[in-house]
């Protein structure tokens, strides 16, 4: 089988490439700009943009899946930066995928997507999309607008499903430390209880989800998939973390319920000034409320286990950033 992984450099990209050679599977790999290092033996480097039609017909181009990793991340641009690339190259590809035969096209989504409409809330993947789609941020919209225009695709007979991990972390990444932090001094501020269940998804065990869906084919197509390993509480993980690491800083837990109620004033305030707040409440709420990811349908459709031993990834994480700065 040949593949083609947009996003191929990336982080998820890369542990993407690995699974595919491990299946013996032959890799394209779709990068922006070259690689500064050689790549395995059975991957053929693609250059260009996605945004190039050109470039996409030529990367779909005889091959008999795609695994769409590629997107827009960083937290600044306009929402016409994010629609072209996330949104509407996403769908550029996936068409020039099914005119060329191709028979699986996995698309990278995200948990944001959906709305929690309560703490506690347990979600499946047949849970609202979010509501309040202009009080979120770039990215998260356009994932929400090419989740949605993935699964419509798909019902008109694409051949296409989607994957939702949660919070990416790995080797060769700075694990995260919680959704809302702030650095000052020797305090890590966090906006989130203690007991704040994190959706971890380690990259390995994304890659191997992809790979599942590539394998299982029109079985899984026109479904979508939650890809959660563990929900471990934001305290524990940060004890976890500061135990292995032996920083000297403390975390400090902000009152959730106060900072929300403040979000609120100042976005009311703002909006009478005709003026949009830096922080709304449903930003603080939407990153607060307690959710839990049900995984059950990747288990039971693709075959896929979720990947329990995250203290000793995190240890694993920890000694290979050691390594990659020489200490």
């Amino acid at each position: 089988m040949r593949v083609l992984i947009t996003g191929a450099a990336g982080f998820l990209g890369r542990a993407l490439v690995d699974a595919c050679l491990q299946q013996g599977w032959e890799v394209r790999a779709a990068v922006r700009r070259h690689r500064g290092e050689p790549w395995p033996r059975g991957v053929e480097e693609l250059v260009g943009d996605l945004t190039d039609q050109d470039f996409v017909q030529r990367s779909v181009s005889q091959v008999h899946g795609v695994i769409h990793a590629a997107a827009r991340v960083t937290t600044t641009g306009s929402w016409e930066d994010f629609a072209s690339v996330n949104v509407r190259a996403t769908m550029a590809l996936l068409q020039a995928a099914r005119s060329a035969g191709v028979g699986t096209f996995v698309h990278v989504s995200s948990l944001s997507v959906y709305d929690v409409p309560a703490d506690n809330s347990t979600l499946t993947e047949n849970s609202s999309y979010e509501s309040e789609t202009n009080a979120r941020g770039h990215y998260s919209r356009s994932k929400l607008a090419a989740d949605r225009a993935v699964l419509w695709e798909a019902r008109q007979g694409a051949p296409a499903l989607v994957l939702r991990p949660g919070l990416l972390w790995g080797p060769g990444r700075q694990p995260p430390l919680a959704r809302q932090i702030v650095a000052w001094r020797d305090w890590r501020f966090v906006l989130a209880r203690k007991d704040y269940p994190l959706p971890l998804s380690h990259v390995r065990s994304v890659a191997l989800a992809a790979v599942r869906g590539l394998e299982k084919g029109t079985v899984v197509t026109g479904r979508a998939f939650n890809v959660v390993d563990v929900h471990v509480p934001q305290k524990v993980w940060l004890d976890a973390y500061r135990e292995l690491t032996g920083v000297r800083w403390r975390p400090v837990y902000l009152p959730v319920r106060l900072v929300a109620a403040s979000a609120r004033a100042v976005e009311g305030t703002l909006r009478l000034l005709g003026r949009r707040s830096p922080l709304t409440y449903h930003q603080v709420a939407r990153a607060t409320r307690r959710a839990y990811y049900e995984c059950a349908s990747a288990e039971s459709l693709l075959g896929w286990q979720p990947r329990t031993t995250w203290r000793e990834d995190l240890r694993e994480v920890l000694q290979s950033l050691q390594s990659s700065r020489g200490e």
